[in-house]
C-alpha cells in the first residue's frame, strides 16, 4: 500500500512544479546557448538573458518611465510587468505605472526571439494630462562581476573600443569614457547602433531597426537643455556605470548626459527630450538586441555593422552616372585658373556667388586640394573625348602637372602647394609637408604616368619627380617602420612625429617598386604597412587620415589603409594583405550613413544646406571628434570596394560599391536640380546631421573644394578603368555580378 504521507508529498511536489512552471516562461534560446527567460516574483514579471558563458543580463523592472516637472526635476518610475503571456512565437507583457500627478502610463511590450536577435516592440499609452513631459526606456543590467573595463564599446563613427584618438569632449572621447558614461543620440550615428564586446567573446549589439529621426529646428540647434514636443522621434543608446553595476539600453525620446557641451574640465551637461503628458498620447518604437560571439573586437565590429546594414537595407538611389560625370568634368575644367603661366584649381570657391575667398589662389596636393587628381581626371576625359572639348581638358591637365613640378622641384619639400599668383610655395599649415598630401597626389601621378606610357606618351619628368621624393621618403622611415605625419618646410625635422598615418606612404612606394624594379621601395612599403596593422588595424582601429585634424579616429584613415593593403596584395598575392584590406574596408564603411535622417519639418528649406526630402543614405561621418558632421569623401573609394568584391566574391562589398557610386551624388547640383547653388556641378564640402548651434541640415560653410569633384570623378573613373564590365553593369540598371577583372589591378 502507498502511504498517505507519500501521496501527500507527491501531490505537493507536483503542485510546486506546476507553480514553478507558472512563474517561469522561456521565450527561447539564441544559437550560442543563452536562454531568454521571464520569471515572476512577488513584484511581478522580470526578464533575464544568460547561460551561454557571457555575463547575465537582467531586467527586474522592465517598464521604466522618466517624468519631468521642469528643468532638472526628474522622477524615475519603474515596475515589473503585471502580466506576461505567451502568444505564438511572442511574449506579451504589460505594466501600469502611476505618477503622483494622478497620471498613469500603460506599457505594453511584445518580445520576440529570432535566431540571435531579441527584439521588443514597445507601446506606451498616457492616461491623464499633466504639465511637463516623459520618456521611456528599455534597459538591461549587466551582472555585477562585469566591470566597465571588461567591455569594449562600439558606436560607428564615434568609438571603436579605444577613445584615445577620439578627442577629449566628443561623445566617444576620453572624458566620457573616463566617467564611465557613453550616451549617443541616434542622429549622430551612421546606423542607430551601439555594441558591447565582452572579454569571453560574448557580445550585445543594440539597434533601432526602424529609425525615424524627426525633430524641430530649435531642438536641433540645442536652444534649450530640456524640451518637450510630440514631434521628437529619435532615441539615444548607450552604457553607463551605476553603483549597482553597468547598465545599458535605449531611451526614447533621446536624453544624453556628456561632456560635448561642457567647457574645459567642466561637468557633463544633460540634454533631455520628452514627449508631452497628454491624455491619448502614445509612443511606439522597437529595439533589437543581437546576442552573439566573436573571436575578437574587430570581427565583432564587422558582424555588428553588417547586421545593421542587412536590417536597415540602405536603398540605392540610382543616378545617370555618365551624365553626372560629364557635368562634373565640364564644371571642373571651368574652375581651372591660369595666372602668369601658372595653372591649377583654386583651393576654395563659393557655391553661391563669385566672391573670392582669401585663399582662392592657393593650389594644393592631395587631401582636400587634390590638384594632381583633378589634372588626371582632365587627362582621362581627353582620352574619352577626341574633340576640342576633350583636347582642351588635356592641355589643362598637362599644364597643372607641369606647374606643380616646376614650383616644387626639390626635397625636402617646402610645401605641398603653391600660390598661383607667384608660382611659389604657399606657406600655410594646410599646405605644409604632410605625408598624406604629397604621397596621395604623387600616387595618382604615377598611375597617370603608367596610363600615358601605355598610350605611347612618355613623361620622364613625372616619374623622376616622384622618385626623388620617394628616395627621400624612405630615408625618413624610422626603425619601427613608421613615418611622421608632417615635417617642417624644407626640413627632415618632424613637426608631427606620430606614425598613425604611415599607411599613406605604401601605395606610391609599391608603384615605384613596380616601375623601377628596385625592391627597396617595396621593402619600405611592407614595413610601413606592418606598423599600421600591428599598432592599429589589428584592433579594428585606424587613425590620423584627415591632415587638418589632430590625429583623430576617422574614416579616411580606414580608406587609405584599405588602399595600402590592397596595393601590397595585388603586388605579391599574399592573402594576409587581403584579410587586412577587408578589415580596413570594414572599418571605413562603418562611417556610411545607411538610414535616412529627415531635416527639421519646421525649418525653412531655403536656409537648409541639405534639402528636405533628399536621402541621407551614402553620406559619411568625418571624424570621431566631430560626430554628426558628414561629407562624401568616401565616394572616391568606389574602385577599392569593387576590388574587394572581386577578390573575395563577398556580395556585401558590391552593395557598398553601389551605395558609394550612386548615393554619394545626392547633393551635386545638376541641370534641373540646382538646389540653391549657382550652377551645375557645384556641391558644398560638408553638412551637419547631428545637433549643434547651426542645426541639422546646415554645414560649416557654403564652399566648394577641389576634392569634392576629384573624389566623385575618381570613384567613377577608377571603377570603369578597373572593371569595365562591372562598370557597365552598375551604370545600366542591371547590377549583375561580374567576373574578376583581368585589367590593371592597381587602379582605384
Amino acid at each position: 500500500m502507498i502511504s498517505c504521507a507519500f501521496l501527500l508529498a507527491a501531490t505537493g511536489a507536483q503542485r510546486s512544479l506546476a507553480a514553478a512552471r507558472a512563474d517561469r516562461l522561456e521565450l527561447g534560446r539564441v544559437p550560442a546557448g543563452a536562454a531568454v527567460v521571464f520569471t515572476r516574483s512577488s513584484a511581478g514579471w522580470g526578464l533575464t538573458v544568460g547561460g551561454s558563458g557571457g555575463p547575465e543580463l537582467s531586467q527586474p523592472e522592465p517598464a521604466r518611465i522618466q517624468v519631468s516637472d521642469g528643468p532638472g526635476e526628474i522622477r524615475e518610475l519603474a515596475a515589473a510587468y503585471k502580466t506576461a503571456t505567451r502568444t505564438g512565437d511572442a511574449l506579451d507583457a504589460s505594466a501600469d505605472l502611476k505618477d503622483v500627478q494622478g497620471v498613469s502610463f500603460q506599457v505594453h511590450d511584445e518580445w520576440r526571439l529570432k535566431g540571435d536577435v531579441l527584439s521588443v516592440q514597445r507601446t506606451v499609452s498616457v492616461h491623464g494630462t499633466a504639465p511637463g513631459g516623459f520618456d521611456s526606456a528599455v534597459l538591461f543590467d549587466i551582472q555585477r562581476s562585469t566591470t566597465w573595463d571588461d567591455v569594449n564599446y562600439l558606436a560607428p563613427g564615434v568609438l571603436y573600443a579605444d577613445p584615445t584618438y577620439d578627442g577629449v569632449h566628443s561623445p566617444g572621447g576620453t572624458l566620457n569614457f573616463a566617467a564611465h558614461h557613453l550616451m549617443v543620440r541616434e542622429d549622430i550615428l551612421p546606423a542607430p547602433m551601439f555594441g558591447m564586446y565582452f572579454k569571453d567573446g560574448a557580445s550585445v549589439t543594440m539597434l533601432d531597426p526602424m529609425p525615424r529621426g524627426d525633430t524641430t529646428e530649435d531642438e536641433s540647434k540645442l536652444t534649450q537643455p530640456e524640451m518637450t514636443d510630440s514631434r521628437f522621434q529619435f532615441g539615444s543608446l548607450g552604457v553607463w556605470q551605476q553603483q549597482s553595476g553597468v547598465q545599458f539600453g535605449f531611451r526614447y525620446p533621446a536624453s544624453v548626459d556628456d561632456f560635448s557641451r561642457s567647457h574645459g574640465d567642466g561637468p557633463p551637461q544633460w540634454v533631455r527630450r520628452f514627449h508631452p503628458i497628454q491624455a491619448g498620447f502614445s509612443q511606439s518604437y522597437q529595439v533589437d538586441f543581437r546576442l552573439a560571439h566573436a573571436p575578437n573586437f574587430r570581427e565583432f565590429s564587422r558582424e555588428s555593422w553588417r547586421w545593421s546594414w542587412d536590417t536597415l537595407r540602405p536603398a540605392v538611389n540610382q543616378i545617370d552616372v555618365l551624365m553626372v560625370r560629364r557635368v562634373l568634368m565640364d564644371h571642373l575644367a571651368a574652375q581651372v585658373t591660369q595666372i602668369d603661366g601658372h595653372t591649377g584649381v583654386p583651393f576654395v570657391l563659393s557655391t553661391m556667388n563669385d566672391v573670392h575667398n582669401w585663399n582662392w589662389t592657393m593650389v594644393a596636393m592631395g587631401f582636400v586640394g587634390k590638384d594632381l587628381d583633378c589634372a588626371d581626371a582632365l587627362l582621362q576625359e581627353g582620352d574619352r573625348d577626341p574633340g576640342p572639348r576633350g583636347q582642351h581638358m588635356r592641355k589643362l591637365g598637362l599644364a597643372m602637372i607641369s606647374t606643380m613640378i616646376q614650383a616644387l622641384p626639390t626635397v625636402p619639400l617646402p610645401a605641398t602647394g603653391i600660390d598661383l599668383t607667384t608660382g611659389q610655395p604657399w606657406d600655410h599649415i594646410w599646405l605644409s609637408p604632410w605625408l598624406r598630401n604629397a604621397t596621395e597626389d604623387m600616387r595618382v601621378l604615377m598611375l597617370a604616368y603608367r596610363r600615358e606610357k601605355k598610350l605611347g606618351r612618355d613623361h620622364p619628368e613625372w616619374i623622376a619627380w616622384v622618385r626623388q621624393y620617394a628616395d627621400w621618403l624612405i630615408q625618413q622611415q624610422r626603425p619601427d617602420g613608421s613615418f611622421p605625419r608632417r615635417w617642417k618646410p624644407s626640413s627632415n625635422e618632424a613637426v608631427e612625429p606620430s606614425g598613425t598615418a604611415s599607411y599613406n606612404a605604401v601605395p606610391v612606394l609599391v608603384l615605384m617598386s613596380e616601375e623601377t624594379g628596385d625592391p627597396k621601395y617595396r621593402q619600405s612599403a611592407l614595413r610601413a604597412a606592418e606598423y599600421t596593422w600591428t599598432n592599429y588595424g589589428s584592433r579594428g582601429l585606424f587613425i590620423g587620415g584627415a591632415s587638418d585634424n589632430p590625429n583623430i579616429t576617422d574614416k579616411e584613415a580606414g580608406m587609405l589603409s584599405l588602399d595600402a593593403f590592397l596595393s601590397l596584395y595585388e603586388d605579391d598575392k599574399d592573402p594576409k594583405w587581403l584579410d587586412r584590406a577587408k578589415a580596413a574596408g570594414d572599418f571605413a564603411e562603418s562611417w556610411i550613413w545607411i538610414w535616412n535622417l529627415p531635416m527639421p519639418a519646421d525649418a525653412d528649406n531655403a536656409q537648409l544646406h541639405w534639402k528636405k526630402g533628399v536621402p541621407t543614405v551614402g553620406l559619411q561621418g568625418i571624424t570621431a571628434l566631430h560626430a554628426g558632421g558628414a561629407d562624401e569623401y568616401l565616394d572616391c573609394a568606389v574602385g577599392l570596394y569593387a576590388r574587394l568584391y572581386n577578390y573575395t566574391r563577398d556580395p556585401h562589398y558590391l552593395e557598398v560599391t553601389r551605395v558609394l557610386l550612386d548615393d554619394t551624388k545626392s547633393m551635386v547640383a545638376l541641370p534641373g536640380r540646382l538646389y540653391d547653388m549657382k550652377g551645375p556641378g557645384w556641391q558644398q564640402e560638408n553638412f551637419g546631421l547631428g545637433p549643434g548651434p547651426r542645426g541639422r541640415g546646415v554645414g560649416s560653410h557654403r564652399l566648394w573644394l577641389p576634392w569634392i569633384s576629384a573624389n566623385h570623378l575618381h570613384g567613377i573613373n577608377s571603377l570603369e578603368e578597373y572593371d569595365p564590365a562591372l562598370f557597365r553593369s552598375l551604370t545600366s540598371g542591371t547590377h549583375t555580378q561580374s567576373s574578376p577583372s583581368t585589367g590593371d589591378q592597381s587602379q582605384w
